[in-house]
């Protein structure tokens, strides 16, 4: 990042947002001679002129109007840039940014998030909800610092720490003729069934896993709809447009107009797993590596994490 031209943009927006060289100045703690020559200094770098003075103060020429958002966010970059290694020199953690799947909001993040808390207090966290595909372009981007997805094999630099199994469950509309069966609901009766699916580019892991699940039970399933979440895959289901097959963990967050149903085996679904990129391994890795350990301790047939079993609306235990 060019500081001086950050300088010289901040410059700029002063002057566009006061409508005046002297109130800028005055606000920058400058003399106005100064400032003058810093805006043109910009402009002969940038080869446009900004500014343009008329008998009402000065005001944005239609490329500086142009450039305005960009000279914003490029200030804000800035000033972020600056509060943060002002934080990393006084000794102070860098913030974690984090990217978690839907299905893993209410059972691997909440208790992640509050161990990262009490081990580092000081310590800024921001979460973003995202796919996994989404997530893991987030990671080689150095965007993110971990994420909460669904994959079960790393793919170089991207590396995954299993939490645990999960299985798939049956998502029906409320008064389905299925619910009058009792638990566990064979796969094969979806057969016949409009099927909400998960395009194969979101999660490929998951959606294969999915597929497959079906065909070790005699059928291919019948798409109706490739849908863009798995949330919007329960507002579907809910709306009577089909049924879908869906994590345990998208239970928990208890729809209405979804009943659950365990199938028969059970299945097992693609789990979360913790990911990071070892290209980009900052302290926040070593940290969460240490702190999953503890927290989801890998039961073979159980979810990590997994509550003793409760009731699902709609249906039975989990499994």
């Amino acid at each position: 990042m060019d500081f001086r031209l950050v300088r010289r943009l901040g410059h700029f927006l002063a002057v566009a947002e006061e409508g005046h060289f002297g109130r800028a100045a005055a606000r920058l703690g400058l003399s106005q001679p100064p400032l003058t020559a810093q805006i043109q200094a910009l402009e002969k770098e940038l080869g446009v002129r900004l500014l343009e003075r008329g008998g009402r103060g000065t005001r944005p020429t239609r490329a500086g109007e142009a450039l305005l958002p960009l000279a914003r966010r490029l200030a804000e970059d800035a000033g972020a840039l600056e509060a943060l290694a002002r934080e990393l020199r006084a000794g102070r953690h860098a913030p974690i940014a984090i990217a978690c799947v839907t299905s893993a909001l209410l059972e691997e993040l909440p208790p992640l998030v509050r161990a990262i808390s009490a081990a580092r207090p000081e310590t800024a966290i921001a979460v973003r909800e995202m796919d996994t595909a989404d997530a893991l372009e987030a990671l080689r981007r150095g965007e993110v610092d971990i994420a909460l997805l669904r994959d079960d094999r790393a793919r170089p630099p991207i590396r995954i720490h299993p939490l645990g199994e999960d299985h798939l469950l049956a998502a029906l509309p409320e008064g389905h003729p299925l619910l009058a069966l009792p638990d566990p609901l064979p796969l094969a009766l979806l057969a016949d069934e409009a099927m909400l699916m998960l395009p194969r580019s979101i999660s490929p892991a998951y959606a294969d896993a999915m597929v497959a699940a079906c065909h070790a039970a005699g059928f291919a399933p019948r798409a109706v709809r490739e849908v863009g979440s798995a949330m919007a895959q329960l507002g579907f289901v809910a709306a009577g447009l089909g049924v879908a097959l869906v994590s345990s963990g998208m239970a928990r967050l208890r729809p209405p107009g979804v009943a659950f149903r365990v199938l028969a085996g059970p299945i097992r679904a693609v789990g979360v797993a913790l990911a990071w990129n070892a290209e980009r391994e900052g302290e926040a890795v070593p940290l969460a590596l240490s702190l999953v350990e503890g927290l989801f301790p890998r039961t073979p047939g159980k979810p990590a994490g997994t509550p003793p079993s409760r009731g699902i609306p709609g249906g039975a235990d989990l499994p």
